[in-house]
């Protein structure tokens, strides 16, 4: 798997080099102007799509909930009803909803993307469903005539925004030089780090392991000085001038200190996808995840402790006032229970 650095500099370019368009004729270029069909305007996707737009793509994008198209509509793009109907006319689709059955449906399911894009055109999956689930959804669509590049994207919603994403590429050659002007509005960096679709999800469960982590980490980390009765505000600001700074220290604990622990960020993507799948690929390669577990079992603390849906603030909460050992103690219970019954 070698590793290619694309950078991303203020100015955008549209020509892709020249891509062969796999049929032996000519040249495919995506200009500015070319139609993109978007499904998934989430946190992420919604301000990745109007990137686009501001770019100069004509953006059709689809989501399951009409708020979000409509707000892509505010933003200049255009709203579609269905995934088929954002991808009629399309040059290219992207896709980044939650997860590979989110995909599979988009894409492939009743009133899908291929129902009405043109065989010949590329494929996008940006979203972070694992190697296999990538591999296998990338196979049924190439068998049906499409190209496909894995391209998972880390940066959070601020990076969404700010259009400085890092894109973790995988595909043919031709299909990332197709690719990229596309995926260079909402890119800060663009890494080729494979020429087969699933690639790019392994790279990005790398990344996801260390995020992961560090979040629990954290957490921990200011529950115990908030225990011992610190001044949390000197803390960060001690913590980020050594080697304990970290990304994750410096973009989730201010907001964190500044509620008071009262509001933060849903931890689901890691609990319900992102751990599981750094897990499962962790028993698939045969490497033991010693911290990724304790990471997951630290964050389903709060799930335990009966969140509907747990917050980072609420994990420091539940470590810092004791509450999580006997959280955790209520959940192992539980679970025993299940498997005697």
């Amino acid at each position: 798997m070698n590793i290619r650095r694309v950078s991303t500099p203020g100015a955008r370019l549209w020509d892709n080099g020249g891509a062969d368009d796999g049929t032996g004729g000519g040249l495919v270029t995506i200009e500015r102007g070319a139609k993109v069909g978007f499904l998934g305007l989430g946190a992420m996707g919604l301000p990745m799509a109007a990137n686009l737009v501001e770019a100069g793509f004509d953006v059709t994008g689809f989501d399951v909930l009409p708020e979000r198209v409509a707000e892509l509509r505010a933003q200049g793009g255009r709203g579609a009803i269905s995934a088929a109907e954002a991808a009629r006319g399309a040059r290219v689709v992207a896709a980044i909803p939650f997860d590979a059955e989110q995909i599979r449906q988009s894409m492939l399911g009743e009133g899908g993307a291929l129902e009405t894009l043109a065989p010949g055109s590329l494929v996008i999956l940006m979203a972070t469903v694992g190697p296999r689930a990538l591999r296998e959804l990338a196979a049924e669509i190439v068998a049906r005539g499409y190209r496909v590049v894995d391209a998972p994207v880390t940066g959070g919603a601020a990076g969404a925004k700010a259009g400085t994403l890092t894109v973790i590429a995988a595909g043919a050659d031709e299909d990332l030089d197709l690719a990229q002007p596309v995926l260079r509005p909402m890119a800060g960096q663009i890494f080729r780090v494979g020429s087969e679709p699933g690639q790019g999800q392994m790279i990005k469960l790398v990344n996801q392991l260390l995020v992961g982590t560090h979040l629990a980490a954290a957490a921990e980390a200011m529950a115990l000085a908030q225990a011992a009765g610190a001044d949390l505000r000197q803390v960060y600001d001690l913590l980020i001038t050594g080697q304990a700074r970290s990304q994750i220290l410096v973009s989730k604990i201010p907001p964190l200190l500044d509620s008071g622990f009262t509001t933060g960020a849903s931890m689901r993507i890691f609990t319900a996808k992102d751990l599981p799948l750094v897990l499962d690929a962790g028993r698939e390669f045969g490497v033991t995840m010693m911290t990724a577990t304790a990471a997951l079992q630290t964050m389903e603390l709060g799930t335990a402790a009966g969140f509907e849906d747990a917050t980072d603030a609420d994990l420091i909460r539940l470590l810092a006032d004791g509450n999580a050992a006997e959280a955790l103690q209520t959940a192992a219970d539980g679970d025993s229970e299940g498997v005697a019954g």
